[in-house]
């Protein structure tokens, strides 16, 4: 573990594969400076929701003839003089936007190698993105899921978009509650589970609202188990009709390890090691140059049909690193 890394999980007390809600709390401070994260959304989608309920607001709607009562401050001027007859601006009033944080806490998602799980790493990118959106005036809700260990039918979690800072903390609670309950099921003997991301879009397309922004925070291995694979029907089919109805933002954690097997190699490990994508196990020797270049062709090929899989949808890719703190790689790299 770099020293970076063992210094900053000894700040936080702690071993990166739990969470606890006074990390989660952090970014409560942070907030106005990760407001730089703008993901582009499609055009005219973009922005505040606004109502359809006229009035002194933020957003110019019309201008019409002054009638008696309306507020002498709402009289444009120019408009009055070029007419000749008093003419009054209208205004749509701005409403709070709701915002959908749906985590996925499948077993690839227990993974990590250097700083934290994968799923803590996504504790912590929702809970930014919760202060973030309390900050911006938006009410914020969230969607978890992970696999039980006893069941085949995926537990969730559901808490509907509310404003202010207790939503915040609300969701924080659930979060820690989550991942710990995920961990655990994960940490008990069980067969190969199937990831829940299928089941957790679909519940979203059931839950988010029209208009809805919906940051979905996900390793994406239930999208897509291998290159050599299709995607997942039932998942393609929930994020079309998601990205019909709402303002979708695709997030994904990752893995160094999962992208190259050099730091391995680079350890002076002497014993082979066992690796598996969920279906297929095989053994990999870290001294084997041939086969470290297989593993890295894998990822890599496996990694460019994921992004192409949204770009086909017209969606980028955001992605976040469970290796490195969440702030020093905000706002994220878009693919």
């Amino acid at each position: 573990m770099h020293e970076t890394a063992a210094t900053w999980l000894a700040q936080w007390h702690s071993d990166g594969v739990k969470v606890a809600a006074h990390e989660l709390m952090y970014y409560r401070s942070k907030a106005a400076a990760l407001a730089r994260l703008r993901p582009r959304l499609k055009p005219g989608r973009s922005g505040a929701l606004l109502s359809k309920v006229k009035g002194r607001g933020m957003e110019f709607d019309e201008f019409r003839h002054y009638q008696a009562g309306d507020d002498i401050r709402a009289i444009d001027w120019r408009v009055t003089a070029r007419t000749g007859t008093p003419h009054t601006k209208l205004f749509r009033e701005e409403r709070e936007r709701p915002v959908l944080l749906v985590v996925d806490f499948s077993d690839s998602m227990q993974f990590g190698s250097q700083l934290l799980l994968k799923s803590v790493q996504a504790c912590h990118l929702a809970s930014a993105l919760a202060w973030l959106a309390v900050a911006r005036g938006d009410r914020v809700g969230a969607l978890l899921a992970s696999t039980p260990s006893a069941q085949s039918q995926p537990q969730h979690i559901e808490l509907r978009p509310q404003a202010r800072e207790h939503a915040v903390t609300r969701i924080i609670q659930q979060l820690v509650t989550a991942q710990n309950q995920a961990l655990q099921n994960w940490q008990q003997p069980h067969q190969e589970r199937a990831s829940v991301l299928p089941y957790l879009l679909q519940r979203t397309l059931q839950v988010a609202k029209p208009g809805t922004l919906v940051y979905v925070i996900s390793d994406w291995r239930g999208l897509l188990t291998n290159s050599q694979q299709p995607a997942d029907t039932a998942a393609v089919q929930a994020l079309l009709a998601l990205q019909r109805h709402c303002q979708l933002v695709p997030m994904q954690l990752v893995d160094p390890l999962e992208l190259s097997l050099e730091a391995v190699a680079q350890a002076q490990i002497s014993e082979q090691l066992a690796l598996t994508d969920g279906q297929v196990e095989w053994q990999f020797d870290p001294h084997q140059a041939h086969q470290q270049q297989q593993y890295a062709n894998a990822a890599a090929a496996w990694q460019q049909q994921l992004v192409q899989q949204f770009q086909q949808q017209a969606l980028e890719l955001w992605q976040f690193s469970a290796a490195t703190p969440l702030e020093s790689q905000w706002p994220g790299v878009r693919l």
